[in-house]
């Protein structure tokens, strides 16, 4: 079922709730209010009946009730006295324990059927008699039930009419959305640069639309950096087959000396040993993407992890500047995969910088610590620093290089698995980069 459907229903059975609720109350306290000023009428034939059956004015009284006052419909009445005999007459004309009821209240009102009746107690020079009249509230209850009538046809027709505007304004509020779907569904992955209609970001429909376009932008933003990847891994891998393929060509296209072979082995391999490498590190940036929780951690000075990455590299070429610690900086890491990360930033800022000083500045923050690696050498342009985390994504500036562009991505993969962060920035090409880790320090 669909949710206009849904809501059309929800709708229609809440608003027959409420108006049902809504009659029941006007059908209860009309039908309260008329008994009780039938109780008031019967009052007054009680008085009535008491002045002419007990005060001696029975002639006058009779023709004038008979000719002026309207009697009710089915109308009784009784004038008993609380003797032996006239409580029996009570007990029998009424119900058991009447006689007992009206003694002690001095009056009463009940209903027998659909007949109701009010009787008092009155102390007279003769002696006490109980006055009671009955009758039935016919003009009452041909109200009542016509009422029930108009309360069953106006609750019926007005939720016909409910569910039709209901109806009708649930299709109209989702034409929008219906249309955003139809939109949707044409979107494949040949057209990703379509987007929704935002007619009105404040509402729901609306912001469904920014989010489906956002996701649509993530989704973009995923395909490019797959076909990206594809172009960039075709080109990573042909040219070491095109170098190995062409020197072994050369080499059988006529017979050669045994050092002439050698070279071209030596050509070879170092080919082979490329798409080794790549294949590797490929490997590991897979590894590293399925990874969701760090193994082997431990408590780890970063100071003295950053002095075993610098070792690896020629030293005259690097610069430390750790600031002066309170505390030792400590970080809860892996030890391998951190100095992986750390040994692949310092590697490219040296192998983009040419025979220049490479920075390594230590400083601690708030709640994390920092390390800044600066260089003075290629830069990269605007345009290619927004794809540089791509695998095998290269500037254009650094493609005459060696090197495979896994190991920035692997690096960022690392540190985000660490909590951290790491950001590149680069003023533009010739102007160098700076790239700045962020790593939360470990508790004491």
């Amino acid at each position: 079922m669909k949710i206009r459907s849904r809501l059309t229903l929800t709708y229609g059975f809440s608003t027959f709730i409420v108006m049902t609720a809504l009659g029941v109350l006007v059908y209860y306290f009309t039908a309260r209010f008329h008994q009780r000023e039938f109780f008031e009428r019967l009052g007054e034939r009680v008085q009535l009946t008491e002045q002419i059956f007990l005060e001696n004015e029975t002639a006058i009284g009779q023709a004038f009730r008979d000719k002026f006052l309207q009697r009710l419909d089915h109308e009784e009445e009784y004038a008993i006295t609380l003797t032996a005999s006239g409580l029996d007459s009570l007990e029998r004309l009424f119900y058991p324990g009447f006689s007992k009821e009206i003694s002690e209240k001095k009056g009463v009102t009940f209903k027998l059927g659909n007949r109701q009746g009010l009787g008092k107690i009155y102390d007279l020079p003769l002696g006490k008699y109980a006055v009671v009249v009955t009758a039935i509230d016919v003009f009452g209850h041909s109200k009542l039930a016509f009422l029930r009538k108009i309360l069953l046809a106006g609750i019926l027709c007005g939720l016909a009419v409910l569910v039709t505007i209901s109806w009708g304004f649930t299709r109209r509020a989702f034409l929008p959305l219906e249309d955003k779907i139809r939109k949707a569904s044409e979107i494949s992955t040949s057209n990703l640069g379509l987007r929704l209609e935002v007619q009105n970001p404040d509402d729901e429909i609306g912001e469904l639309a920014v989010a489906f376009n956002r996701m649509l932008e993530r989704l973009q933003i995923g395909f490019e950096a797959q076909r990206g990847f594809v172009s960039n891994a075709s080109h990573e891998i042909r040219n070491p087959l095109t170098a190995i393929i062409g020197e072994a060509e050369v080499v059988l296209d006529r017979e050669r000396t045994p050092a002439e072979y050698q070279a071209t082995l030596h050509n070879i391999v170092s080919e082979a040993e490329k798409l080794q490498n790549l294949a590797h590190q490929l490997l590991d940036l897979s590894k590293a993407e399925a990874m969701e929780a760090l193994p082997n951690l431990e408590e780890l000075p970063i100071d003295h992890l950053l002095l075993e990455v610098v070792e690896r590299f020629p030293a005259q070429r690097l610069q430390l500047n750790f600031a002066d610690f309170l505390k030792e900086p400590l970080v809860i890491a892996n030890r391998t995969l951190l100095q992986t990360a750390f040994s692949n930033i310092v590697d490219n800022a040296l192998k983009y910088t040419d025979n220049q000083l490479v920075m390594i500045d230590l400083s601690e923050m708030e709640d994390s610590l920092q390390v800044k690696i600066s260089d003075s050498g290629i830069g990269i342009s605007a345009n290619d620093l927004k794809q540089i985390y791509v695998p095998l994504f290269r500037a254009r500036n650094a493609r005459k290089l060696r090197g495979h562009g896994v190991g920035l991505p692997l690096a960022r993969r690392i540190f985000l698995l660490h909590k951290g962060s790491l950001l590149v920035e680069s003023e533009g090409e010739g102007k160098g980069t700076v790239v700045t880790i962020r790593l939360p320090k470990a508790k004491n």
